[in-house]
């Protein structure tokens, strides 16, 4: 069985919440090799407690490491210039395919916010930094989506997430979609048991 822990599992562990502890055992089965556990590469482009884009994947990587989880494997992420970064994402081949699976994967999770940042303001100018304080809940919709398109293009079985506000409530067009299974790290452990 192989599982995906998004950003928000990253947080609760880092942060000591409630499901910490079954996000840590979720880790042992997997260093065990009773379980797959991988973390999303999207995660790295996820805002900062400042609200920004990280400028570099290492900030991410910090976070593994001071977790102790940088044992696990990262589910590659497409690449989007300016939201990616080089070397840690990879080119999609077919991209109309990938606008019509990305744009259906928003459509579940957030139908009311813009797809590009452009249509969020009436002012948007190209050459906007992408990483700025007032695109923060833009790009975390965005980081949703992607971390839901990585999950499913690499064919993983369960999607492991505490955000039931995007995910676990809208599972069903979710798993129309190709997310096969969404639970929260306590609902995890049981189900690996």
């Amino acid at each position: 069985m192989k599982l995906t822990l998004d950003w928000n599992c990253v947080i609760e562990a880092e942060n000591n919440q409630p499901q910490a502890h079954s996000l840590q055992r979720l880790v042992e089965s997997h260093r065990s090799g009773s379980v797959d556990v991988a973390l999303l590469g999207a995660s790295a482009s996820e805002n900062t407690r400042e609200k920004r884009l990280p400028s570099t994947f290492h900030h991410f990587q910090m976070k593994i490491e001071d977790l102790g989880w940088s044992d696990l494997p990262i589910v590659p992420m497409p690449c989007v210039i300016g939201l990616t970064y080089i070397g840690r994402s990879f080119i999609v081949g077919d991209a109309d395919l990938f606008k019509r699976d990305v744009n259906a994967i928003w459509e579940v999770i957030a139908p009311n916010v813009p797809r590009a940042p452009r249509d969020i303001a009436s002012n948007w100018e190209e050459s906007k930094d992408i990483g700025s304080e007032d695109l923060a809940r833009w790009r975390n919709v965005w980081c949703d989506v992607m971390s839901a398109y990585s999950h499913i293009k690499a064919d993983r079985d369960v999607f492991v997430t505490n955000n039931t506000r995007d995910f676990q409530s809208k599972s069903t067009p979710l798993s129309k979609l190709g997310m096969k299974r969404i639970c929260t790290p306590d609902e995890a452990v049981n189900l690996v048991r």
